[in-house]
């Protein structure tokens, strides 16, 4: 397919050179991309009846998962993305921050419901009278990470920044109509949405939605999987447990970097396997790996520059519209038409781009989770009994070193109040790990906690 700048472009297309070829497979339902188009379309002119812009969708991956969301785009509407598995008070904190109109969710059959999550009288029956308008402006699509200020930050992106990111990701990666594409990423992070599913309907193969966790295990054997995109937590499981099939031939990692080791394992069993540098704020798209020395590949060359300090700096069609309802931080991180990653680097002899220092104030989770460190660090630190802490990762756990008031406080004891605040939190974002120690924790000299010290301390076992 030619390159495409909107998601109605990429549907019509499809329809017309795929028609009756699998366009989605989830379990034993398999919707065509002609079907695909045709309720895609059926579902923009029935919300096209609703006056409100914003949509909040959640649930678990299935295709009406995926025709909503696209039914929302084509409807002029932006569509906020939302993790099902959020603790309610948690997502209702998010929909309130964003502000939305409606909402469609699992729990209620996808029938629109207001903001409350009160079903609408007479939405349940989608009004599909007259055609739809392929001049509609496409809706944008919300997307939360987290920032060195804030977590769950709402990025704004168009659909043609999410489509520059495929058209890129067609320039370094091969993807056909023969292909299988298993989607066991979550679809709400950009990681998924790009990789597991914009990209691969653009090319015309069979997005394989994945079943639930209980069927983990054997999703890849199931559907006969040969492209595999996924964090690195989920390769890493997969590789473990022997999980890769036959037909497997393309592994694609992100969400998260992923270890020298994990890479050279995969590389040596033969298959291609690719690592993809990129965050929410670009759409999901900066540059690629496929080469040992773990060097990346630019996306566009002209796109990303480095600051006088070796900071990455990305411009084009990749980089987000905004933050939304933040003109403030959105000036801060966009200046002269460049993103701040907050991310450091140099490029080597052929030009290929080397992360030297990740962004000292978000923790990247191997699951794909972002978390904003200082907000951690403040809400820890104002438990009764805390005087200081510091969030890290020692190993693949989340883990949280803490000074307590009471020198005498033990770990357990201590473990128990961070049980009870990871049970607010949700699993996103669990505390695996509490190191309580007896000393103050090591500062640089301008009063910061020395994180180098604690990730050395936390390496030799000497706390």
């Amino acid at each position: 397919m030619q390159d495409t700048n909107s998601i109605y472009g990429l549907l019509k297309e499809s329809a017309e050179k795929y028609a009756g070829k699998t366009a989605v497979l989830y379990d034993t339902f398999a919707g065509s991309y002609e079907k695909l188009f045709r309720d895609v379309t059926n579902k923009a002119i029935h919300l096209q009846h609703f006056e409100g812009k914003r949509v909040a969708l959640y649930g678990p991956s299935s295709y009406r998962w995926i025709v909503n969301l696209f039914g929302i785009i084509l409807a002029g509407k932006d569509v906020v993305l939302v993790d099902s598995f959020l603790p309610h008070k948690e997502r209702e904190s998010l929909l309130e921050k964003v502000g939305v109109d409606y909402i469609l969710s699992s729990t209620n059959q996808y029938i629109l419901a207001d903001s409350h999550a009160i079903m609408i009288p007479g939405a349940e029956k989608d009004d599909v009278e007259g055609e739809y308008n392929p001049q509609t402006p496409e809706g944008n699509v919300l997307v939360f990470t987290a920032t060195d200020k804030e977590s769950d930050k709402a990025v704004v992106l168009t659909t043609q920044n999410l489509m520059y990111t495929v058209n890129a990701m067609n320039h370094h990666c091969y993807c056909s109509e023969h292909d299988r594409v298993l989607a066991q990423t979550m679809l709400f992070h950009i990681f998924g949405l790009v990789y597991s599913l914009l990209w691969p309907l653009a090319n015309g193969a069979c997005v394989c939605v994945g079943r639930g966790l209980r069927h983990i295990d054997a999703e890849t054997y199931y559907y006969k999987t040969t492209i595999l995109p996924g964090t690195p937590s989920m390769i890493e499981y997969l590789k473990r447990i022997k999980a890769f099939n036959p037909e497997l031939r393309t592994i694609v990692i992100g969400g998260a970097p992923s270890s020298y080791k994990l890479f050279e394992n995969l590389k040596d069993r033969n298959y291609n396997v690719y690592t993809i540098y990129g965050m929410a704020e670009c759409s999901g798209g900066i540059a690629v790996n496929r080469e040992m020395d773990g060097s990346y590949e630019l996306y566009d060359d002209e796109a990303v520059q480095l600051g006088a300090d070796g900071e990455i700096l990305v411009g084009g069609h990749c980089v987000m519209k905004e933050y939304d309802k933040d003109e403030q931080t959105t000036k801060e991180v966009l200046k002269d038409g460049m993103f701040h990653t907050g991310d450091y680097g140099r490029m080597n002899c052929h030009g290929r781009l080397v992360i030297t220092k990740r962004n000292p104030g978000v923790l990247q989770l191997p699951t794909g989770e972002k978390i904003c460190r200082r907000v951690i660090n403040e809400e820890i630190t104002a438990i009764h009994g805390v005087a200081e802490s510091y969030l890290t990762m020692d190993g693949d756990k989340l883990t949280i070193v803490i000074v307590p008031i009471d020198k005498e406080m033990t770990a357990d004891r201590m473990k128990k109040k961070i049980d009870k605040y990871n049970e607010k939190k949700g699993y996103r974002w669990e505390i695996q790990k509490v190191i309580v120690l007896k000393q103050n924790l090591p500062k640089l000299e301008n009063g910061q906690v020395d994180g180098e010290a604690i990730q050395e301390m936390l390496e030799t076992g000497q706390y």
